[in-house]
C-alpha cells in the first residue's frame, strides 16, 4: 500500500517526530513540496507472497546503494 506508506511517512515528518533527525530538519526547512515519493521499480508478478518481504528487502538496499541514498 503506497499510498498509505507516503501518507504515514508525511504524517510523522509533519509532526515533527521523525526518527532521522537530518531528515526531519530538512523537511522542516524545506517543506513537503521540496519532497517525492516514487516509485522506482516494479516487481513481477510471479514473486510469491512468502517470498516478497526479502525480495523487497533486497531490492531497497540496492536502490539505496545505487542512490547513494539513506535507507528510511
Amino acid at each position: 500500500n503506497l499510498d498509505g506508506a507516503k501518507n504515514g511517512l508525511w504524517f510523522i515528518l509533519d509532526s515533527g517526530n521523525y526518527k532521522d533527525k537530518a531528515l526531519q530538519q530538512e523537511w522542516n526547512e524545506l517543506g513537503a513540496d521540496a519532497f517525492q515519493f516514487e516509485i522506482v521499480e516494479k516487481l513481477d508478478d510471479d514473486v510469491s507472497d512468502l517470498r516478497m518481504r526479502d525480495v523487497l528487502a533486497a531490492r531497497k538496499q540496492e536502490w539505496v546503494k545505487k542512490l547513494a541514498a539513506t535507507a528510511i
